[in-house]
């Protein structure tokens, strides 16, 4: 039987780029990533505007320095698997890991892709992960939980 075990939930920073609002909120997730066991953990996550703050940023530098001289190395956020690949290097899961862009339909599929995979035996521990980024005058919000494949006698 599925079972989420931990379910998380706090606000992220605004005003800042995406790799600066993760990094502000990774203290706060060790403790529900702990149980996190490389391949035998999965990771899905899900946020309606992961990159977009950061490619903003990267093509206003674009204009400014001219296209040229722009250098997409410096802005690996621009990407919208960033946070679940930083959070993925974080705490070691080297399982299975999707990003998925959209809102509660992205997350309703993340949720079942964790389950799926739980349900298949092919990992252990399953992190649905939640992220908004937060604009001006929004905060940002990020919500994770944590799926077992339990025993029906709980």
């Amino acid at each position: 039987m599925i079972r989420t075990v931990a379910d998380l939930e706090f606000e992220l920073h605004c005003d800042v780029l995406e790799r600066q609002s993760m990094e502000s909120a990774m203290d706060r997730l060790a403790p529900l990533f702990e149980n996190a066991s490389g391949e035998r953990s999965a990771l899905f996550l899900v946020s309606p505007n992961a990159g977009s703050a950061t490619a903003l940023r990267f093509w206003a530098d674009a204009q400014t320095t001219s296209v040229a001289f722009a250098n997409p190395e410096l802005f690996p956020w621009c990407l919208a698997n960033a946070p679940c690949a930083a959070l993925a290097r974080r705490f070691g899961i080297t399982g299975p890991n999707f990003t998925w862009l959209g809102d509660e339909e992205a997350l309703q599929a993340a949720s079942s892709a964790a389950e799926y995979t739980l349900k298949q035996g092919r990992v252990e521990c399953a992190f649905v992960v939640s992220v908004c980024f937060g604009r001006r005058g929004v905060p940002g919000c990020l919500r994770v939980w944590c799926m077992r494949n339990l025993p029906d006698k709980f």
